[in-house]
């Protein structure tokens, strides 16, 4: 690398061009003499003394007392990766702070929405999501699309799978889980536009499947938005999954419990699957205060329509209606639906 160079990424570190032309040429030198330095350097000598200390004080250069007083280079290794540490460490700080301001002003998180280059770029998005969620995985795919997972849904037998595809004849040993639930389209496979949302974190999107050499100008969308992906989850179920057969309900007696879902309508989904009223636990906060709730009671009722979900909760002798993120009409906005036996 020219030595321009190297001063000119110095200077992006913060030097001033007197102190990075002052350290490379200790680097040069070795231990010196402030003389030496202006003598090699061309720094005025009148400068070099302000520039030397300044070097100290930014941990570039140690100081050597005595007659006459030396200046030693701080090893590069460890002056620049200090510098990196404080650099990630400054960034991590704005971030938060940046995030932080961001919902004082709007009352949510920042949305971040990413367009996703190459099939195979994509089909890692949607093993992360399925990987990485935490309650509920919902998919909308063809089944073509749907085989490339099989390695991750068969690994989480620890969250509920709601999918839906085109499928056809025996469903593979894979897609038998207690946790899943499958619903068979109508649809042609090339016009399914595929969704894969896991709980309010993550959601991807993208249209029909790239032929033959066309995956590495394929695309897709990826969003990390609470706000986007609940509307994503009402779509991914008013469009398709509610148009859909269901071919393999969910094994509820079966799975573990407690039972956890962050979705309104994932929870009316696997309550079809068993009686009423079951014991539940609801974490959220109430539609008129935004004051933070956790309530322990019975779910006796549910209303389920393309415009309308939301369950009827029986809570201390009382009566509320609960409903999912963005309630208005309901007296709570649910956030996490615990279902306890």
């Amino acid at each position: 690398m020219r030595e321009e160079e190297i001063i000119e990424k110095l200077q992006r570190l913060g030097l001033t061009k007197y102190e990075s032309l002052a350290y490379i040429n200790l680097l040069k030198l070795g231990p010196s003499k402030a003389t030496d330095i202006t003598k090699e350097s061309g720094i005025p000598h009148t400068r070099v003394y302000d520039v030397l200390s300044s070097l100290h004080r930014k941990g570039f250069v140690d100081v050597m007392q005595g007659t006459p007083r030396l200046y030693k280079p701080v090893n590069p290794e460890v002056v620049l990766e200090r510098i990196k540490e404080d650099i990630i460490q400054d960034i991590e700080d704005l971030k938060a702070a940046f995030l932080d301001l961001y919902r004082e002003a709007h009352g949510e998180e920042l949305p971040e929405i990413w367009t996703i280059q190459g099939f195979e770029n994509t089909v890692e998005r949607a093993e992360h999501i399925i990987r990485t969620a935490r309650y509920e995985v919902l998919i909308n795919t063809p089944f073509e699309f749907l085989k490339f997972l099989q390695g991750e849904i068969k690994n989480r037998k620890d969250v509920i799978f709601v999918i839906t595809s085109n499928f056809e004849g025996e469903i593979p040993e894979w897609l038998r889980q207690d946790n899943i639930i499958l619903a068979k389209s109508g649809g042609a496979p090339w016009l399914m536009a595929s969704w894969i949302i896991g709980d309010v974190n993550y959601a991807l999107f993208f249209g029909a499947l790239p032929k033959d050499g066309r995956r590495e100008k394929f695309y897709s969308f990826w969003a990390r938005s609470p706000k986007i992906t609940q509307n994503y989850m009402h779509w991914f179920y008013t469009i398709y999954f509610d148009n859909s057969e269901v071919i393999k309900p969910l094994n509820y007696e079966g799975l573990p419990k407690p039972l956890s879902l962050v979705n309104i309508r994932t929870l009316i989904t696997v309550l079809k699957f068993v009686e009423l009223p079951r014991r539940a636990e609801i974490v959220g906060r109430y539609v008129d205060t935004k004051e933070p709730v956790t309530l322990e009671g019975e779910i006796v009722d549910y209303e389920y329509t393309p415009l309308t979900a939301n369950v009827t909760f029986k809570y201390n002798g009382n009566i509320l209606k609960v409903g999912g993120l963005g309630s208005y009409f309901e007296d709570v906005e649910g956030e996490k639906f615990i279902l306890l036996e």
